[in-house]
């Protein structure tokens, strides 16, 4: 079997009698015989983790970093050609760190068994480190190996810094896990926030309720029910690049607002921000962060883009819509509206192609780039700008 291509997830694409053949974890070039490879590409590479081909979450460890990188940007050039849409597309923009970058991992745990699911699988890899977490996550995956975990359902871990929070939800009220866990996480962090849930409710609750971060100039919480993206230093990038698309001046809003971060940090350089968020508790924490920074210009406004959009008057309208991508009743408000500029963050290409193909009839495509969010992955986030040409 020969492989002749990649596919959008990563793996390998071969062809017999005229069918294609997914075949994950191997490479373009390469030739297998009865599973054996037997033509290596140039671009492969031995995977750093004893986990990988079993666990789910990596798919891009055998590839050579900057082949990923162009695997990438190949991938959005051919979605968006798929959607007939013709522009240029910059190269993918690297991450700094390739492995320890993720400031928040899930994992799954079953009879006491912590880890990953495996890959097409609902069962679950143990695991004592995952090697595209930062080190921080890994001391507490480390800890949480040595304690009574027979109750336990899922565990969150997220870190800004030296400073980690442990989401715990259980399959039954009882925790006297928790003093040997305090034990073991107070040998490493000093600043620590430890909540447990059972059915989605708070039942115990040790250390800080939230950090405080600053980034942008903005002072906010880092708590464990608020998105964020996962690579710190690529979202810095990828925001200050959202910046560089605004003037100064300008009315923006906010389409997809969440927790208010990118509101608030475009709120520093606009004339007036609004943000619009379909998600209450989302919408008062926007509200908290407002307040605490002391954003004259920024409005939150709790309810949906589709109809909310109609209602304004605004230069620029930021779009960081989930994977699903856009809502077609905003794209329909976004073409009434005619605002001077769209920039639109994505993690899902397909959802963008096709938001974008709706859009271009009255927009140019000003700006388009893949970012490596999510490196040793297939996953990508996109940026784009758009310019009205009516």
């Amino acid at each position: 079997m020969h492989i002749d291509d990649i596919g959008m997830n990563g793996e390998g694409i071969a062809h017999e009698n005229n069918k294609a053949v997914f075949v994950p974890f191997y490479l373009p070039g390469e030739e297998i015989v009865e599973g054996e490879l037997i033509k290596r590409s140039e671009y492969r590479i031995e995977p750093i983790c004893k986990y990988y081909k079993e666990c789910g979450g990596c798919d891009l460890q055998h590839l050579e970093y900057n082949q990923s990188l162009e695997f990438k940007t190949q991938k959005i050039k051919n979605i968006l050609k798929k959607f007939k849409i013709d522009c240029e597309v910059l190269s993918c923009y690297p991450s700094e760190k390739i492995f320890y970058y993720r400031n928040k991992i899930t994992l799954k745990c079953e009879n006491g068994i912590l880890g990953f699911l495996r890959y097409n699988s609902h069962d679950i890899i143990q695991i004592n480190e995952c090697k595209i977490a930062s080190k921080e996550i890994n001391l507490v995956v480390n800890a949480l190996t040595k304690i009574n975990k027979n109750n336990f359902k899922e565990v969150i871990i997220q870190n800004s810094e030296k400073k980690v929070i442990i989401t715990i939800k259980l399959s039954s009220k009882n925790y006297a896990f928790i003093k040997e866990l305090e034990k073991e996480i107070k040998k490493i962090f000093v600043d620590f926030s430890i909540k447990v849930y059972f059915n989605e409710k708070l039942i115990f609750s040790l250390g800080e309720n939230y950090f405080l971060k600053k980034e942008f100039n903005i002072v906010y919480p880092f708590t464990n029910n608020s998105f964020y993206q996962i690579n710190d230093e690529v979202k810095n990038i990828v925001y200050q690049q959202i910046l560089n698309f605004i003037d100064g001046g300008e009315e923006v809003v906010d389409a997809y607002s969440g927790s208010g971060l990118l509101s608030a940090i475009i709120s520093k350089k606009a004339k007036h921000v609004t943000g619009i968020e379909i998600n209450k508790i989302s919408t008062n924490n926007a509200e908290k962060l407002k307040k605490e920074n002391k954003l004259d210009n920024l409005t939150n406004i709790n309810g949906d883009s589709a109809v909310e959009l109609n209602k304004l008057n605004f230069d620029i309208c930021v779009l960081d819509p989930p994977r699903a991508g856009v809502n077609k009743k905003v794209i329909k408000s976004l073409l009434d509206k005619k605002p001077k500029k769209i920039i639109y963050l994505s993690c899902n290409p397909a959802t963008l192609a096709r938001d974008l193909s709706l859009l271009i009839s009255n927009y140019k495509i000003t700006y388009i780039r893949p970012f490596d969010m999510f490196p040793q992955t297939h996953h990508v986030e996109t940026l784009v700008c758009l310019t009205n040409i009516k």
